[in-house]
């Protein structure tokens, strides 16, 4: 049963046209609401009466009670024929028989008051709960290079700072690479500008000015990624993509995948290895989509976004740090193994020792040097000096370089190596001495020794004196 008893289906209990179960959940119901038992004692009050009214005569009233002369008869007649089944408000009517024979009765004084109790009421449906928010998305720097600004400002802790829906981003001559899943991160060009509008597992929406490469996982079904450039949208399920725009025109490229490119007078598709070039102005579907030159590919191969294998943002808050390579000119570096593209820049790497290299004039990686790395906010730094000019007397300097090293110092760096029995270590450097036989650099680009050996080592070779001569720069291993 639902609500409060309907005041009809009591005179119907009354009559006996309620079966035994509805009959006790109805007087269950009243046994806990005390405004629905006032109704039942009300309806069977009225209805009693009429076992009384109907075996006298008419009684004696003047003829200036017409109304209740009338109803009188009429009451009588109807009792007289069978008794039809009552529609839904036929309680009404007899309530209002019993009320005025009472009247009549008993005098002006004994009529019912108003009732206040509302004749039925219905339970009303509570509004389904609103669907919760969807979970919020983080980007975390991955690599940087130049200025690059963050809500207006320089942050010194840029790989540290979460990237979250409202966020603005922008570069100078630099460029910044931002993961914000498994496999999905985007990278700022320079001299752009980003604003995460939207950022959230269900909708990510990218406002860009300048130039933008993005690489995206498949999207589950419901999820969208959009990129606004001026008054055209472009949207993606999965892939690799990339979108310039200007006050002039707006480029779209796509590696591989799929995109979409539209504006508010039509759409095109984007397939693999083709873009689109739309000026200001023209419509989206008037442009024809072309192949990509093999020239624009690689670019587009070399541009893909920086993303780690593993992405827990929260963990690599806490347990990674930036390594800055910072160089004498543009350079390409390597991490691991791994190209980073031209340095001097910054790059998020996991804990522990780290092997670098750089690419000389000819285009060859060469080792610049090893840098162990520790959990913290500041990172490590590792200079590489510019790549040495082709130099005479590098003879006489490594003949200098090995007489005046301090043999018994370096055998105490070496005792707690030679007590653990281990033979064949080596130190490889990389040093330059001046006319004047002052030392430029010396560096340790590598070497099997632990760093707290490799580093007393280099503080011997580093006492070596040289004395005048022709400069050099070189690159010595030494046995150990």
């Amino acid at each position: 049963m639902i609500g409060h008893v309907a005041p009809h289906r009591w005179a119907d209990l009354w009559a006996g046209r309620v079966g035994h179960p509805e009959r006790t959940v109805m007087e269950g119901h009243a046994e806990r609401c005390r405004a629905c038992a006032r109704q039942r004692q009300r309806v069977t009050r009225a209805s009693d009466s009429f076992a009384t009214i109907r075996t006298q005569s008419s009684p004696e009233v003047s003829w200036d009670a017409v109304r209740a002369r009338v109803h009188w008869s009429v009451s009588t007649q109807r009792r007289a024929v069978r008794r039809q089944p009552r529609p839904a408000y036929g309680w009404l009517a007899g309530a209002l028989a019993a009320g005025v024979a009472v009247a009549v009765i008993s005098g002006p004084a004994s009529l019912p008051g108003p009732a206040t109790e509302p004749i039925a009421r219905h339970a009303v449906t509570a509004p389904l709960p609103a669907p919760p928010p969807p979970p919020a998305l983080v980007g975390l720097v991955s690599r940087a290079s130049g200025d690059v600004m963050v809500d207006g400002v320089r942050p010194a802790d840029l790989f540290a700072r979460p990237l979250t829906a409202g966020s603005r981003i922008a570069t100078a001559d630099g460029r910044v690479d931002i993961q914000f899943g498994d496999h999905s991160a985007f990278a700022l060009g320079p001299r752009s500008t980003i604003e995460l509008r939207r950022f959230d597992a269900r909708t990510i929406e990218l406002v860009v000015d300048g130039t933008l490469d993005v690489t995206v996982a498949p999207r589950a079904e419901g999820q969208r990624f959009l990129v606004d450039a001026g008054d055209r949208v472009v949207e993606v399920r999965g892939t690799q993509f990339r979108v310039s725009h200007d006050g002039s025109a707006t480029s779209v490229a796509c590696r591989h995948g799929l995109v979409d490119v539209s504006d508010a007078r039509g759409k095109i598709q984007v397939g693999a290895a083709r873009r689109v070039h739309v000026a200001n102005g023209s419509p989206v579907a008037s442009e024809p989509v072309v192949a990509l030159s093999s020239d624009e590919l690689t670019t587009l191969v070399e541009a893909t976004p920086l993303a780690l294998p593993l992405w827990d943002p929260a963990a690599l808050a806490q347990s990674s740090a930036p390594l800055e390579i910072a160089t004498s000119g543009r350079r390409d570096v390597r991490v691991d193994g791994v190209e980073l593209g031209l340095a001097p820049l910054r790059v998020r790497v996991m804990p522990g020792r780290h092997t670098v290299e750089a690419a000389d004039s000819a285009g060859r990686f060469r080792r610049a040097g090893w840098v162990d790395v520790a959990a913290e906010p500041r990172g490590v730094r590792l200079d590489i000096p510019a790549e040495p000019p082709a130099t005479g007397g590098i003879t006489e300097r490594r003949r200098q370089l090995r007489a005046g090293i301090d043999q018994p110092r370096l055998r105490r760096c070496m005792r707690s190596i030679a007590k653990a029995g281990l033979t064949g270590t080596y130190v490889q450097v990389e040093l330059a001495v001046d006319a004047q036989g002052a030392v430029g650099f010396l560096n340790v680009i590598d070497s099997d020794l632990p760093s707290a050996t490799a580093s007393c080592v280099r503080e011997v070779l580093a006492d070596v004196r040289f004395g005048r001569g022709m400069a050099a720069t070189w690159r010595e291993r030494l046995d150990l």
